[in-house]
């Protein structure tokens, strides 16, 4: 009679369904109870008919009005992503969090040495804990087929798995050399430090990464636990994650051809103007670098309280594009006009000096002529007749030449011809002081980026 009477109540279906899966598991007795010697049924039965007839899962127990003490520590299992345009981390965890029931506890003699047992999570009173900055909507941890183990002392073992979605305040002036730090506050919703006083498990110094498995974003630099100071009577606590962000894809897919657009930009002007495609190449690099800003801004977060390195590089660069396809048009308009347009003293003087320095100048060889020497006059008789002479000479012996004293050095000429100063020459001497212009303030930017970027991050 009694054991009908106890099938009637509701508690037991749910319990040996439940329960049932746990009956093979070595050490532990059917319903999933741990038991020095097996337990029988009626010992079972009066079991959870002492402990939950009268339980009421939403009063708080404490048997002396005292605080609950709950004792937390969480697994992180995974990063599943960090978006930098929402600022939101979702990550995979397990929370374990055990507290003192002074209502479920037992005699273990009184009921067959029963240890411990698994028991639905809604069926027993849980502490309101939350994740302070998720920025999804609160909901109970876990969920209500989730099992908890109760002790025969009256603690309660909950692990709740959850994945969970956190604020977190992204820089991305480094992009993508850039390390973010995040936060994951554990905190209760309603409940006072004089009702419940959460606190991290003695020894935890952090996050617990046994179960961790890395990300291909991220590289996970180092943790830490953080006490907070209590907020409105709420007790705290946060771990602090420091992520740094794994740069080889970015390096290939978005810093590379960056820097191979940018040794394209200043060949616009090395282009001569008669090949027909220097507007042409010019408007091509600044379309590529207008799709790589509208990438780079994709990613990024919508907020004016960091701006990325990259993308003011970026811009500088569309920049000085945009004044080289500017500049190429004055270049071409310069190269065509007509012969008979007079090119001013002053522009052409300019001009000159430019292409010496460029050495653009172009010079004739000088002609070269040489002046016949003065006829030389009769030498007296006695010259002539030591000239004429036939005594035999010594081999080391030099004859002198007939000359006269003053006559003067051979004399040469030369011919010098100025080049002709041209538009098509200013042209040409416009469009190579652009080239030099525009290629070293390319080089600048580029070296000024990378040493911000290799320090700041």
């Amino acid at each position: 009679m009694v054991f009908a009477n106890m099938c009637r109540t509701p508690i037991l279906p749910v319990l040996l369904l439940a329960l049932s899966s746990l009956s093979d598991i070595p050490g532990w007795g059917q319903f999933g109870l741990k038991a020095v010697d097996a337990a029988t049924q009626s010992e079972l039965y009066a079991l959870m008919d002492y402990l939950f007839t009268g339980y009421r899962p939403e009063v708080r127990p404490s048997l002396a009005g005292e605080a609950t003490y709950v004792y937390i520590d969480m697994h992180l299992l995974s990063l599943q992503s960090l978006d930098e345009k929402s600022q939101e981390l979702e990550s995979s965890v397990i929370l374990d969090v055990f507290w003192q029931d002074d209502w479920l506890s037992w005699n273990r003699s009184d009921y067959g040495n029963v240890e411990s047992f698994l028991y639905p999570q809604y069926k027993i009173w849980l502490p309101d804990v939350i994740i302070e900055n998720s920025v999804q909507k609160q909901n109970q941890l876990g969920y209500d087929e989730n099992m908890v183990r109760i002790d025969s002392d009256g603690w309660i073992y909950w692990k709740p798995s959850q994945i969970i979605k956190t604020g977190c305040d992204i820089d991305v002036s480094y992009y993508p050399f850039d390390t973010q730090t995040c936060n994951i506050i554990v905190s209760t919703w309603m409940s006072t430090k004089t009702d419940i006083d959460i606190d991290p498990q003695t020894g935890s110094d952090g996050l617990i990464l046994n179960r961790y498995s890395s990300s291909g974003t991220w590289e996970l630099l180092s943790n830490s636990l953080e006490i907070l100071p209590n907020d409105n009577d709420l007790t705290r606590f946060q771990f602090k994650i420091q992520l740094k962000r794994l740069r080889t894809y970015y390096i290939l897919n978005i810093i590379l051809p960056v820097l191979f657009l940018s040794s394209t930009a200043s060949l616009v002007f090395f282009l001569p103007a008669d090949a027909g495609e220097k507007i042409g190449m010019g408007i091509t690099v600044l379309l590529a670098y207008a799709v790589y800003l509208t990438i780079i801004a994709d990613n990024m977060p919508q907020t004016s309280l960091q701006v990325s390195y990259l993308a003011v590089y970026l811009t500088l660069l569309l920049g000085l594009t945009a004044m080289g396809v500017v500049l190429a048009v004055v270049v071409l308009h310069i190269h065509h006009k007509p012969d008979d347009c007079t090119i001013g003293e002053r522009t052409e003087r300019m001009t000159r000096k430019l292409r010496r320095l460029l050495r653009l100048y172009k010079q004739k060889r000088p002609q070269l002529a040489r002046v016949a020497a003065p006829n030389v006059p009769e030498t007296d008789g006695n010259m002539q007749k030591y000239a004429t002479s036939s005594r035999p000479r010594s081999r080391g012996s030099v004859t002198p030449l007939a000359c006269e004293p003053d006559s003067p050095p051979p004399a040469y000429a030369q011919n010098i011809e100025e080049e002709k100063i041209t538009w098509v020459k200013v042209a040409e001497t416009l469009d190579r002081i652009m080239f030099i212009f525009t290629g070293s303030s390319i080089v600048v930017c580029t070296a000024l980026f990378f040493m911000i970027l290799t320090i700041g991050s």
